[in-house]
């Protein structure tokens, strides 16, 4: 299974207060304006062969971009999103890397943030 389509099953999967959809490689047109609910995207950074051995690779380097949209009006605390987020990563044996801070949308002007996860796929030859 993709990368993005594990994520996305896990963070649907654990109901973390305050995220209301989440989408795989981009946000549908409908939803690109709305600043109404907190959305998470996850998108494709790489993935690159790893483990190697007797000619061949028996691993999958995987990272995902992880870029979360608040809704204008929060109710909620988004360190507290983002710390769920990251324990719901790391518990599943995915490491937490690069975090490139909260930005404010200049279209919609929502508080959002962009992180990066990635783990090892071991392969089943």
């Amino acid at each position: 299974m993709l990368a993005v389509l594990e994520a996305q099953n896990m963070i649907n999967s654990a109901n973390i207060a305050g995220i209301d959809n989440v989408y795989t490689f981009n946000i549908p047109s409908e939803m690109v304006e709305n600043v109404d609910q907190t959305i998470v995207l996850i998108t494709d950074a790489n993935t690159n062969p790893s483990i190697y051995g007797n000619n061949d690779f028996n691993a999958l380097s995987r990272t995902i971009e992880i870029q979360v949209f608040y809704k204008k009006d929060l109710d909620i605390d988004p360190e507290t999103i983002e710390v769920k987020l990251y324990k719901l990563f790391t518990n599943d044996y995915w490491n937490v890397g690069e975090n490139r801070g909260h930005t404010i949308d200049p279209d919609t002007q929502q508080i959002t943030t962009t992180f990066y996860v990635n783990n090892l796929k071991l392969l089943n030859n």
